[in-house]
């Protein structure tokens, strides 16, 4: 699928900045402690940082960041084994542990290449912006009622389940509907840690228990679009991408959601 990209591409340091850290810490480390030390320090390391990965697999349910966090406890493991089978010339467990940690890395590539580990807000964005021209500078900071959709509870609670493990959206339930954050790479830990407790100050789509649809876009958003959209045929744009998703659960082809998304084949670590 060729599409013109509207939104901004990313600085892919910011998406690769830990195994940068990680690298540059085991040298320094190596030239000013010694093997043992640094083994001992980078696998306390890797055993804190799965904590992180293993909330969000709580918060989601996605079951790529239970590979993730697999991976960092077995190669905590490999590290924190690894200077006594040397000291010993006994391997014990660290072979074990080699097999399980290359399979997870191995797992774990493949999910981040297939855009499986990432909230997928961008692609969201690209989506709405499709059918929208470029107009000049209309942005309004209010939200926007773009019309409704049938849905039952049950179909709701389906869903949300689905588009919160599948990363496309952060989802706050309310008493008379359900709001949908569009969260981007690196703005999904203030909700996953539970440190934010609404989403006045991000883009959001709500659908209630009778259809109907609300979107607010953030003026920061708005500013990631490379010209001046519409801005209401955008809001519009977006409800209407989402009153599809939901018409696409409804019929349980959820899959074309997904596929929709991936042919717009951004780099996965934009």
């Amino acid at each position: 699928m060729f599409f013109e990209r509207k939104t901004k591409p990313k600085n892919i340091l910011t998406q690769i900045w830990f195994p940068i850290l990680m690298i540059v810490l085991s040298i320094s480390l190596l030239a000013l402690t010694g093997p043992g030390p640094t083994f001992y320090t980078l696998s306390g390391l890797f055993l804190v940082v799965s904590i992180y990965p293993f909330m969000v697999y709580l918060r989601t349910r996605n079951h790529g960041y239970l590979a993730l966090t697999g991976f960092f406890v077995s190669t905590g493991l490999v590290l924190i084994s690894a200077p006594p089978a040397i000291a010993t010339r006994n391997p014990g467990l660290v072979p074990l542990f080699l097999v399980i940690m290359y399979v997870l890395m191995l797992t774990v590539f493949y999910l981040t290449f297939n855009r499986k580990l990432r909230w997928r807000g961008e692609e969201v964005f690209e989506l709405a912006a499709m059918p929208v021209e470029d107009i000049g500078d209309s942005f309004s900071a209010r939200p926007r009622p773009v019309g409704k959709v049938p849905v039952s509870k049950t179909e709701m609670i389906r869903f949300v389940e689905f588009m919160t493990r599948n990363l496309i959206a952060f989802a706050f339930r309310e008493e008379n509907r359900v709001v949908f954050v569009l969260t981007l790479p690196g703005k999904d830990l203030p909700y996953l840690l539970g440190a934010k407790k609404d989403y006045l100050e991000d883009t959001w789509v709500s659908i209630d228990y009778e259809g109907n649809i609300t979107v607010n876009i953030t003026e920061e958003d708005y500013l990631l679009f490379k010209m001046d959209l519409d801005f209401d045929k955008l809001c519009q744009s977006l409800g209407d991408l989402f009153r599809e998703f939901l018409e696409l659960s409804k019929q349980g082809q959820d899959s074309r959601i997904i596929d929709r998304m991936n042919a717009l084949r951004l780099f996965p670590l934009n």
